[in-house]
């Protein structure tokens, strides 16, 4: 079983700036290709949803997932064959987490160089998960670990905010 690292992000950070750079990223590659099927299907109005849909998909590798909560803690676990855990970045925040990595092998990648490929279904999709909790956690305690395949992450509740009791004084 591999621990993984985990990047503790609060909305205060600047480095928050950088997740959301990617984002974009992506954002741009998704729309520029959902242009290129708009564009393939003779710039026809009436299926622009089905072509952002299918862009998304050719681009964004989502694993199949589950998520469990008990009192103290939420656990997440997803398949995610063929991944090292250097080739996974999780992002705890307080209110979510996100799971990234690029979808295809660099053997897949050395392969398609080397030789002809007449089939090919690893292609280079990038994995993006993102998962709201209705409860904080606390980023700083959050833990990841990979076996066989199966990335798990626990991440546990933030501690309730204390109440304080404030006096009201009369004029």
């Amino acid at each position: 079983m591999n621990k993984l690292s985990i990047r503790y992000l609060f909305p205060e950070d600047p480095d928050a700036l950088s997740l959301f750079e990617s984002l974009n990223e992506l954002e741009e590659a998704i729309r520029q290709r959902a242009f290129g099927l708009f564009s393939e299907r003779g710039t026809a109005h009436g299926g622009e949803m089905e072509d952002w849909l299918r862009a998304e998909r050719e681009l964004v590798w989502m694993p199949q997932s589950e998520t469990m909560e008990d009192d103290k803690q939420f656990r997440l676990r997803l398949i995610v064959p063929g991944l090292e855990a250097q080739d996974l970045q999780i992002t705890a925040m307080p209110d979510a987490i996100i799971v990234q990595a690029e979808g295809a092998s660099k053997e897949a990648n050395e392969a398609k160089q080397a030789s002809t490929v007449p089939f090919r279904e690893l292609r280079g999709r990038k994995l993006f998960r993102r998962f709201d909790f209705d409860e904080p956690i606390d980023p700083s305690r959050t833990e990841a670990s990979l076996a066989k395949g199966i990335l798990e992450i626990v991440a546990s509740k933030a501690a309730p905010a204390k109440q304080v009791k404030v006096a009201i004084q009369g004029a």
